[in-house]
């Protein structure tokens, strides 16, 4: 690995840290539609303001794209993204670390369902891996910080799970196919329209771009989709960049056990490390 690839790989998991804590306030002081407002209006201004630029990635192909049955994906995406950040934002107001921590069961989930659709073939250490994933996930609702969770919370994190492993699947099949500043461009469009339907009003969107709390947040959503993106392509392989994304989970546990009193330190680590350790082969094993 050089330095410019471990560097990319630091600020990755900088970036991922700062996410789920900058969104916590959202969470606790804005109604919960407002946080996918949020994420899809800033996300259109970055790609608004980088089209002189990147705009050639979605005209050289325009018709192509536009007619694609692939399109069919960033509207199930943009629409169901809606949701989830309601979902995880549902989860954040409670419990950050809970919020963080489904991504790991989630990227078991995702090697499971990349083998059902892909024939990717588990050998017998990821298919162990995510069995532990599986109990971690039931111990971590009985003796993490999710046991504080209401019965509500607790349905959501465990469809939250399922949401975002449903699009590592997505982006396995749309990304080749549309390309990614078209994939970012009518995911963002369609879950705008999205908040837009389900009753975002004038007053929501002069907060979303003059309250602090939210143009952070949004900042940094947009922030990350474009960094992710880009390093993944000419940076860092797929595998290394989920390593690093996921070794942000335990740091976000530590802090909110520090600031948020959520579990004790002792606690925290030990679900983060065990899980973290569980993901090592499944991202760094080919098969």
């Amino acid at each position: 690995m050089t330095l410019i690839q471990f560097l990319t790989g630091i600020l990755l998991m900088l970036l991922w840290t700062a996410r789920p804590i900058l969104y916590k306030p959202a969470a606790q002081y804005f109604p919960l539609k407002i946080s996918p407002a949020f994420a899809s209006s800033w996300s259109l201004l970055g790609l608004m303001i980088s089209f002189p630029l990147l705009g050639h990635l979605l005209t050289d192909n325009f018709n192509q794209i536009i007619s694609s049955p692939f399109m069919l994906i960033p509207l199930y995406k943009g629409i169901s993204l809606f949701y989830l950040i309601k979902l995880q934002q549902f989860i954040n107001k409670k419990s950050t670390s809970s919020m963080v921590f489904l991504n790991f069961i989630a990227l078991g989930l995702a090697v499971l369902a990349n083998n059902l659709f892909f024939n990717e073939g588990l050998g017998l250490i990821k298919v162990c891996a995510i069995s532990g994933f599986g109990i971690l996930g039931f111990v971590f609702l009985r003796l993490g910080d999710a046991k504080r969770l209401s019965k509500k919370q607790k349905l959501a994190f465990v469809f939250t799970a399922v949401m975002v492993a449903s699009y590592t699947v997505s982006d396995h099949l749309a990304l080749p196919k549309l390309g990614w500043y078209p994939y970012l461009l009518f995911t963002s469009l369609f879950l705008f329209i999205t908040s837009l339907l389900n009753g975002i009003t004038k007053k929501d969107f002069k907060n979303i771009f003059k309250n602090k709390t939210l143009a952070y947040a949004g900042i940094l959503y947009t922030v990350c989709e474009f960094f992710l993106m880009y390093a993944s392509l000419n940076i860092l392989p797929v595998t290394v960049a989920s390593l690093f994304l996921r070794l942000s989970i335990p740091l976000v546990m530590i802090y909110s056990s520090l600031r948020y009193h959520e579990q004790s330190l002792k606690n925290q680590l030990t679900f983060a490390t065990i899980a973290f350790l569980l993901a090592l082969p499944i991202i760094l094993i080919k098969s």
